[in-house]
């Protein structure tokens, strides 16, 4: 039996009694039954190590913030890095980290790779999973599919690039067991995913069956947290929350936008890609802490581009608030 679908039927077969046990967690779950603590964690998401010419120095910024607040545990929401050999100083840093790490896949760790490899490589047991911690429960999900012929086909090796209507799908399979895994908790949740569970147009395909879903439970759902879009924004739809998490790095801009002068002239040689790069001057990520209250803060780190900005270069705002900064966001949300 191929590993994905091995690791994957652990979440299917055994949702209901095990949904809230470690067996669907790759690092310890911690349980702490005491309901006034607050439960602290890190996000970041979007880092793309093989894009950035000093992401280890981005991500170094967030695990020190991390260990210098004592958080419970952080999260990577995809987009990390490749399963190559000259990323193992990059996930050092990750391991710097000590409490537990959780991973999520973006649909770019598969642009050279396989999940498998991508999981091998990372130290992840599964592309989708649940966890308790303290008097929570966390929800990932892998949106990294496409549909073709009545038929879900893993990302792997780019094969990602593609008609954009056949990609970003949840599978059926993954779909039953994220609705067995949230009737079996009784603690509020949280979803994480790479892809936006709402956004119209850049979100998961087959998101309203996801929404259908959380909408009848919703008064478990904290929130919702997602990467992929390189945004910060907030959106409210019935009943829940969906927040957009800013990449740690840079905003992507095409050829109209580009721009060589941001960087040094050895780097643009190296990096391919990096006249596509808007980056922000400083690592973005976010603090999250939730409490018995019933409230969740995020603090999010504000940075600026790093010159000439996208908006110098004469690309137009975003609709609907949805415009590219080099900011994340503080939000307050009640649950």
């Amino acid at each position: 039996m191929e590993r994905r679908k091995f690791i994957n039927q652990l979440g299917l077969g055994a949702a209901a009694s095990l949904a809230s046990t470690t067996l669907l967690s790759f690092t310890p779950s911690i349980k702490n039954n005491t309901t006034d603590k607050t439960l602290n964690f890190g996000i970041v998401t979007d880092v793309h190590k093989d894009l950035m010419p000093d992401a280890n120095q981005r991500l170094e910024t967030f695990i020190h913030q991390a260990q210098e607040r004592n958080v419970d545990f952080i999260i990577q929401m995809g987009d990390f890095c490749m399963a190559e050999t000259k990323n193992k100083d990059f996930l050092k840093i990750w391991e710097q980290f000590k409490g537990p790490k959780y991973h999520i896949l973006g649909n770019h760790d598969m642009d050279k790779n396989s999940k498998e490899e991508v999981l091998d490589f990372w130290g992840m047991p599964k592309t989708y999973y649940s966890y308790d911690f303290g008097s929570y429960h966390f929800i990932v999900l892998d949106a990294n599919f496409l549909y073709e012929d009545g038929e879900f086909i893993d990302y792997k090796n780019a094969n990602f690039y593609v008609n954009d209507n056949v990609r970003t799908f949840i599978d059926n399979e993954q779909i039953e067991w994220f609705k067995s895994d949230l009737e079996a908790t009784d603690s509020p949740t949280i979803v994480f995913s790479h892809q936006s569970l709402w956004h119209y147009q850049w979100g998961v395909k087959n998101r309203l069956t996801l929404q259908k879903i959380m909408e009848k439970h919703k008064e478990k759902i904290i929130c919702c947290l997602n990467g992929h879009n390189h945004l910060d924004y907030h959106h409210h739809q019935n009943g829940i929350d969906y927040v957009e998490i800013n990449s740690m790095s840079y905003q992507w801009m095409s050829d109209k936008y580009s721009s060589t002068e941001r960087f040094s002239k050895e780097l643009y040689k190296k990096y391919g890609n990096l006249h596509h790069i808007a980056g922000y001057k400083d690592p973005l990520y976010a603090f999250a802490s939730i409490n018995s209250k019933g409230t969740m803060q995020i603090e999010g780190v504000k940075s600026q581009w790093i010159s000439p900005s996208p908006y110098e270069m004469g690309m137009p705002k975003g609709i609907d608030g949805m415009v590219y900064s080099a900011e994340i966001s503080d939000y307050q949300l009640k649950f």
